[in-house]
């Protein structure tokens, strides 16, 4: 030790005695005596000493087991030591396995996003351009009826889809440059013939049907023209010809259906029509031509004009033949 930290010892112990309030007051009034209060201090480390050495020996078996618990401890500690710094080690290869995980995580789940987009988009594009085997029995061999009506609408649906120039997926392809779309057209176009086909040779022989005679008109117009008109719809956007075709074999059977009706409905009015007196006649007549023998007027051979006459029977005839027919 170097004089200069002795000196620096000794200032920092004289601080510590001037902190002490009652040395301070002893050493301000020179009652303190340093020989004696070192001897005294002197005295009382010596005796702490050799109590603290009784103490000591004393405890001397409870101090060394310490002591070996103490080594116990220490021997704990590094292994776990070791053990842990093994843990962060592993703990290292985790993270980046953790990490290396994650990356992998992201990049399948933008991969599955993506296929569940291309999904979607080939869902969407298989069902707008798929005949299914129902759609085409009924288009070929069904009853025209309601369900007819709703597979026709469908078919039509899925070629305006294959025919339409907006539609464009991915690269600018159209739904009939594809393979599968290229050869769904084919089929879908087919059908569409096979509708046009059937639906012209329903109406042509539903229209037939009004050319019968004693033929509810109203009823057939009603229940199997009039509740089939999008098929009529159909075949003018498809094909003009056909609904040309069927506009004009119906217009032409209910021209020929409504000439018959009149002329009959003409022929019993004609019936009914008793002819009084024409421009021929004499409305009136002298009153010697209506005596009998006795001088008396028969009016029985009056021939009045403005006379009903037995007129009044054919309005009870209609009256109940009315009746009956309700």
């Amino acid at each position: 030790m170097s004089h200069q930290d002795e000196t620096e010892r000794l200032s920092s112990d004289l601080a510590l005695f001037l902190s002490n309030p009652t040395i301070k007051s002893c050493l301000a009034d020179g009652s303190l005596n340093l020989s004696s209060y070192s001897s005294t201090i002197t005295s009382e480390l010596k005796s702490l000493e050799d109590e603290c050495i009784t103490i000591y020996r004393e405890n001397n078996q409870v101090i060394k087991s310490l002591r070996t618990d103490m080594d116990e401890c220490d021997l704990i500690l590094a292994s776990l030591q070791e053990m842990l710094l093994g843990f962060q080690a592993d703990l290292g290869g985790l993270s980046g396995d953790i990490k290396s995980l994650q990356e992998q995580s992201n990049t399948l789940g933008c991969k599955l996003q993506n296929r569940k987009g291309a999904e979607d988009q080939l869902r969407d594009y298989l069902q707008r351009i798929i005949v299914p085997p129902s759609l085409a029995d009924m288009i070929c061999s069904g009853t025209v009826d309601h369900e007819f009506i709703l597979a026709v609408q469908e078919l039509e649906r899925k070629y305006q889809y294959m025919h339409s120039q907006n539609v464009v997926y991915s690269q600018g392809v159209k739904p009939d440059q594809t393979p599968s779309g290229n050869e769904m057209k084919q089929h879908i176009t087919k059908l569409r013939h096979r509708a046009i086909g059937r639906i012209r040779m329903y109406f042509l022989q539903t229209i037939g049907q009004l050319r019968r005679p004693k033929t509810n008109v109203r009823m057939i117009q009603i229940n199997s023209l009039l509740k089939y008109t999008p098929l009529m719809e159909f075949l003018l956007d498809s094909k003009v010809e056909i609904y040309n075709e069927v506009r004009n074999v119906y217009t032409e059977s209910m021209s020929m259906t409504l000439y018959a009706l009149f002329r009959t409905y003409a022929a019993q009015l004609a019936l009914l029509d008793n002819e009084i007196a024409t421009r021929k006649d004499v409305i009136a007549v002298e009153d010697s031509a209506l005596r009998d023998v006795w001088t008396r007027v028969n009016m029985s051979k009056r021939g009045d004009a403005f006379c009903l006459g037995a007129r009044w029977e054919v309005l009870d005839n209609d009256v109940s033949s009315s009746s009956k027919d309700m």
